[in-house]
């Protein structure tokens, strides 16, 4: 492939990420935009009082939507579609995107407002059709701009795997309840790690809107157990790129320069979809061509799932990442309860996940979440898709006064 072939990734690197922003953009070519529907898609799944490095950094959506709107006359929406038991309004207020859903030349969107438009799927390996956003087809252009972050089930989350957003309501969690070992099988010789929610995503690749262009957000890059119970880590830098698969290679050559996209399978999956997408940092043009003064290798995510409490007991059996972060979130918030209430000799019992088991269960445990339901007479069942921690704590301390 020669450099006139290969997608060109745009890399900058600013204390100032609005200059960053900028000076990426600055070197892409661009299409004409003028009079097109242009959705600003972030990342902004989870309310959170601490949003940094979990939801996109607002200060790169409002940079990338000044750009834009300084080029083209055009129409802009920003919106995105969060887990369950999230106000996406809330979430995007909490994580300061205040002053641009009130920009009148921005129309702010909850992208589960409209009613699902279904679609086929014909070359999925495991979906064969899937319910989007209603306002699939009121976009002309779309602008993926993720937050870089680990992942703790698919490696990493990033600009591809940010238009899961894109999904209606509930239907994203169904990604993560598929079993088909039948199919699964044949991948699991070469590839560590795979499971049938990478085989889903990929999927999404054959009729999803590829976004026109990804911005990378890595001013703060989530380390160890994204994508919401890892550590911010300062980095100062935009990725940006035509086409989201170098742009994602490229996130990942700066994080993680030992990994190959087989440690993020979904993209290993989409990259051998078509015979011209790009597989290595080899097959990218960058700007600057040298990207090592951009690297800044951060934690991958943890091979296997614990957690550090001696006074806690958690069974984690094919759970997916909202239980798993709702659980760490909440012993980190309510550590000092936990360590008022529960000893290593009386521990606090939680169990999450579709692959339980009775013989998994202590006495007294917490079920939490709706995977957990066929064991609901083997301890305490929290219901919720995922429950909200609010909830969970409180039917934590009922049951003490009991």
């Amino acid at each position: 492939m020669g450099d006139a072939e290969k997608p060109l990734v745009s890399l900058a690197k600013h204390e100032k990420i609005e200059i960053a922003v900028k000076d990426a953009l600055d070197r892409l070519n661009l299409p004409n935009l003028q009079g097109k529907r242009i959705l600003l898609k972030p990342n902004v799944g989870r309310e959170t009082e601490n949003p940094l490095s979990i939801n996109t950094n607002p200060k790169v959506v409002e940079a990338v939507f000044s750009y834009f709107k300084e080029k083209f006359d055009a129409h802009y929406y920003m919106g995105d579609s969060p887990i369950i038991n999230t106000d996406t309004q809330k979430a995007f207020e909490q994580s300061g995107f205040t002053k641009l859903i009130n920009e009148p030349d921005l129309q702010f969107l909850d992208l589960d407002e409209k009613l699902a438009l279904e679609l086929t799927i014909p070359d999925g390996k495991i979906l064969k059709k899937i319910k989007m956003t209603g306002y699939w087809n009121d976009f002309d252009y779309i602008i993926s701009i993720p937050v870089l972050k680990m992942h703790m089930h698919t490696g990493a989350s990033l600009s591809f795997k940010n238009l899961k957003g894109l999904i209606y309501k509930r239907n994203k969690i169904k990604l993560h309840h598929l079993q088909v070992p039948e199919i699964l099988e044949p991948y699991q010789a070469t590839i560590e790690n795979i499971k049938e929610l990478d085989l889903a995503i990929a999927d999404l690749a054959h009729i999803t809107k590829r976004p026109g262009l990804a911005v990378i957000d890595a001013s703060y890059a989530q380390q160890g157990m994204g994508p919401s119970s890892g550590e911010p880590i300062k980095m100062d830098t935009i990725i940006a790129s035509p086409d989201y698969l170098a742009a994602d290679i490229i996130a990942l050559a700066l994080t993680q320069p030992q990994w190959t996209l087989k440690n993020v399978p979904h993209l290993y999956l989409i990259s051998e979809q078509r015979k011209f997408h790009p597989k290595t940092r080899n097959d990218i043009q960058c700007i600057p061509e040298e990207i090592e003064p951009f690297n800044h290798p951060i934690e991958p995510p943890p091979k296997t799932i614990s957690i550090k409490y001696k006074n806690v007991n958690l069974v984690s059996k094919k759970s997916c990442s909202a239980c798993l972060s709702t659980i760490f979130n909440l012993l980190k918030n309510n550590k000092e309860f936990v360590d008022d209430h529960y000893t290593e000799e009386n521990p606090l019992n939680l169990a999450i996940g579709k692959g339980i088991q009775d013989s998994d269960l202590y006495e007294n445990t917490f079920l939490v979440g709706n995977c957990t339901y066929e064991h609901k007479d083997k301890g305490i069942f929290i219901k919720g898709c995922t429950p909200v921690e609010s909830t969970i704590m409180r039917l934590i301390k009922d049951s003490l006064e009991k």
